[in-house]
């Protein structure tokens, strides 16, 4: 058995060859108004150069009202994943930010080496904080076979 994914379009059957995930138990805040590391970060060495990996980050943040809170996942030298470039979520006006969310992203890295992606986070104003000790934070890195 394998699973089905979408390579350039077409449906074809793969098989994960692995599972990696990291995850943090601290909560982590920022008020940088750039992409801040948010202390979440998974290393995969994929087992073909062909592989692709996805990638999901589940975490639970809240900030204060009016608040933009924007996230992505990049590699290591902070190149954002495609479909994880720059996601955005903002609080109701009068409202709190306060959500639970996945982040997705889906990489090829063409390597057998070590790769490693991280979480980043920022906020156009106040504070936002990873609620990591509600819900612990999970970064996962997913080999899939083409």
């Amino acid at each position: 058995g394998g699973v089905w994914v979408k390579i350039d379009g077409e449906n074809v059957q793969g098989k994960i060859l692995q599972v990696v995930r990291a995850t943090d138990g601290t909560n982590r805040a920022t008020s940088s108004t750039s992409f801040a590391d948010a202390s979440i970060s998974v290393s995969i060495t994929p087992i073909a150069t062909n592989s692709s990996v996805l990638l999901a980050w589940a975490f639970t943040a809240t900030g204060a009202a009016d608040t933009v809170f924007r996230v992505q996942i990049t590699d290591a030298s902070n190149n954002p994943i495609s479909g994880a470039e720059s996601s955005s979520f903002r609080a109701s006006t009068g409202g709190i930010l306060d959500l639970s969310t996945t982040q997705l992203a889906y990489a090829t890295p063409a390597t057998t080496s070590s790769v490693t992606y991280k979480g980043r986070f920022l906020t156009d104003a106040g504070v936002v904080t990873l609620l990591n000790t509600t819900q612990t934070g999970q970064l996962f890195a997913i080999e899939v076979a083409a």
